[in-house]
């Protein structure tokens, strides 16, 4: 009788290259019927999903890096192209992830540490105005008589101005310490997106047909998704960068124009700002702005306000912005704005990121569905 182990049943190369140990017996392939065929298919799709979403648990705590390095390839991909047909993929994909390191590097490097001086800074002037005791040295000469003509007592002003200044410089020790001790979990992140911006831009050709062959759509919309994904992701990371660069410089401009101390400083952080959803740089030239006109500089600070509304956030964020996504601009702007906020909450900073991707992809799909539903 033909058994499992009859040596006349000789399974297919395919089967015997998955026995993986030669103690064990053979596998007997036979005919099933379609119905068996399909369940098996179906089963085996759900391990697929449950093992793809137990990695995506497991690589949760580096999102950011993992996002930061797929759109960075994405970007780069019309650059890595022209390279590659001279130099050949692999040289050309380690040359352009090497750049993107270096210049990486030397861009945060910068920002700690002009962050982490000015903080320091900030801590000495405060333990200065502690000494002094005086709302004079805070707000200066004429702040102090703007107090007075609303009632203030200066004693008590005095009083209340050395306690809340004792919990701000408890507040920014805490935050230079706090940017220091991140710098090595930006490094972990740094290592991890240059990884995967290197096998992104290498393996990107192969996605898409891997996707056609184990999703359950029709190919055309599973490469109309991974477009979708790829050009959405581009338009994000392009336009969020470069309009917080602008803005920051433009801020800087400004700043430098009326003569605030560290400008440079200050151009950095309105750029830094500007990733926040909403509000971004409002919470950086109004509030520089206002002082100003406290401080007596009534032209200076209605000039900052002015030109931030005008030209930092009228300017770059409604002709600049747009002209930079050119081709997603028609996303409703109340779902960018859950986009964004959402995507802040749910992934953190790679949200800002990940969320209009997301919402992107909603809207790709309903337009497919869509499509066909009206072709049935």
């Amino acid at each position: 009788m033909a058994g499992v182990g009859d040596d006349n049943e000789t399974p297919p190369p395919s089967a015997r290259s998955s026995l993986g140990d030669e103690e064990l017996p053979r596998i007997s392939i036979s005919a099933a019927a379609p119905e068996t065929v399909r369940g098996r298919r179906n089963a085996l799709g759900v391990l697929l999903l449950l093992s793809f979403l137990t990695v995506a648990r497991i690589a949760a705590p580096l999102w950011v890096g993992i996002a930061f390095g797929t759109m960075v390839a994405f970007v780069a991909q019309p650059t890595y192209r022209r390279l590659a047909t001279r130099v050949g993929r692999p040289i050309a994909a380690a040359l352009i992830t090497v750049l993107a390191g270096v210049m990486t590097i030397v861009a945060g490097a910068f920002t700690i540490y002009v962050l982490t001086r000015e903080l320091f800074a900030l801590i000495a002037r405060m333990q200065g105005t502690l000494n002094a005791r005086s709302i004079e040295a805070l707000v200066g000469e004429g702040g102090a008589r703007l107090l007075s003509r609303f009632g203030i007592d200066r004693g008590e002003a005095n009083a209340r101005m050395s306690h809340e200044l004792q919990k701000v410089a408890g507040y920014a020790t805490e935050a230079a310490t706090v940017l220091l001790q991140t710098t090595t979990g930006a490094l972990l992140g740094l290592v991890i997106g240059l990884m995967t911006m290197y096998y992104v831009l290498l393996e990107w050709p192969r996605i898409p047909v891997h996707l056609e062959r184990v999703l359950p759509l029709d190919p055309r919309h599973t490469r109309a998704l991974v477009l979708e994904f790829r050009d959405v992701g581009r338009a994000a990371m392009v336009g969020t960068i470069a309009t917080a660069l602008l803005q920051g410089i433009l801020a800087g401009i400004g700043y430098a124009f009326v003569r605030i101390g560290q400008p440079v400083t200050w151009a950095l952080i309105t750029a830094i700002a500007s990733f926040l959803p909403v509000a971004g740089t409002f919470f950086v030239w109004v509030p520089i702005g206002m002082w100003l006109i406290i401080d007596g500089r009534i032209g200076a600070g209605t000039f900052i306000l002015a030109y931030g509304f005008i030209v930092v956030v009228g300017f770059v964020d409604y002709v600049v912005r747009p002209r930079m996504v050119r081709g997603h601009g028609s996303t409703n702007p109340l779902l960018m704005l859950i986009a964004l906020l959402g995507g802040l909450e749910v992934f953190g900073l790679a949200g800002l990121l990940v969320g209009p991707i997301l919402v992107s992809l909603f809207l790709a799909i309903m337009r497919i569905y869509e499509r066909e539903v009206g072709a049935a």
